[in-house]
């Protein structure tokens, strides 16, 4: 005899299969989040131990650039950053910060002294597709021979400045040495933030770290008291007021990237909407000027 087996069709609410699905998107949402900001906080840990390995660089070239030879450095006066511009040409700028002249950027011994800090920081130098084009974590990583080139060619001149503390950690500044002295020199960095999404809530675009006003934050705020969300503007204007300290914990290490080669460069990152954070480091080591009377000088 045959037999047929009917096979009775579950009804809807027997299905499970959406509402595996919806606890999928629930739980993903945040664990997607949570590998981007893993991503961006690797990334710039990464960068932070580079600008240390920066700064101890530039201090040995220091030690040994100060009382170098004047005929190497423009006939720049020994242990001293020539504020009446050496090797740039240029007008020989003398910069304001805090209040204290600083040495004109164009200094040949100075330069020399930045180039030393800028190699180690080629690796984690932005290329060019990372600054233009739209943000991915794959293009956040970056290839490093495209990293290293724009970082040579473009980005470090306005990304790397060099200054020389009075003292570890001080906020005043000095051009002239002394033989055998400490002499303490410290590395200021524009880190490119390029992990989508959180590089929002991580850093800020370059015009807000230039004016100390956070414009997201602001426009955020702006949008919340127009939709009259109680809840929303309370929410933004606590965004707003972290974003504003940090800005302010930035604005010394602004102010010292007016020391970069060509720090005006900069501005033209505010029109890709990239976005960045301040990274300092500093090293002390001993002069080592053993007093010789160079021919000229």
């Amino acid at each position: 005899m045959l037999t047929v087996k009917s096979r009775v069709r579950p009804s809807l609410g027997d299905e499970d299969g959406g509402a595996a699905y919806v606890e999928f998107l629930i739980a993903f949402v945040p664990f997607f989040f949570m590998f981007l900001g893993m991503v961006q906080i690797a990334l710039y840990y990464a960068a932070a131990l580079s600008v240390r390995h920066a700064a101890t660089t530039a201090a040995r070239a220091a030690v040994v650039v100060l009382p170098d030879d004047p005929q190497y450095y423009d006939d720049e006066e020994v242990n001293r950053i020539d504020s009446g511009g050496g090797g740039g040409g240029g007008g020989g700028s003398i910069l304001e910060l805090g209040g204290v002249s600083m040495p004109g950027n164009d200094s040949s011994r100075l330069q020399a002294i930045r180039n030393a800090a800028s190699i180690p920081l080629l690796p984690i130098s932005p290329s060019f597709d990372q600054l233009v084009h739209d943000k991915s974590v794959a293009r956040a990583i970056g290839d490093p021979e495209s990293r290293a080139l724009t970082g040579a060619t473009i980005y470090n001149r306005a990304a790397v400045a060099v200054t020389f503390p009075t003292r570890p950690g001080a906020s005043e500044y000095r051009d002239t040495f002394e033989l055998r002295e400490n002499v303490t020199v410290r590395v200021t960095y524009l880190f490119h933030c390029g992990v989508p999404v959180v590089s929002r809530l991580f850093c800020d675009d370059y015009l807000s770290l230039r004016t100390g006003l956070p414009s997201g934050a602001a426009r955020d705020l702006i949008d919340a008291i127009l939709s009259g969300d109680t809840d929303r503007v309370v929410a933004a204007e606590h965004h707003l007021r972290r974003a504003t300290e940090r800005l302010d914990r930035e604005s010394v290490g602004v102010d010292e990237l007016g020391e970069a080669e060509t720090p005006m460069a900069a501005i033209v990152y505010a029109a890709f909407g990239a976005r960045f954070r301040i990274l300092r480091a500093e090293a002390t080591m001993t002069n080592q000027g053993a007093g010789f009377v160079y021919g000229g000088s």
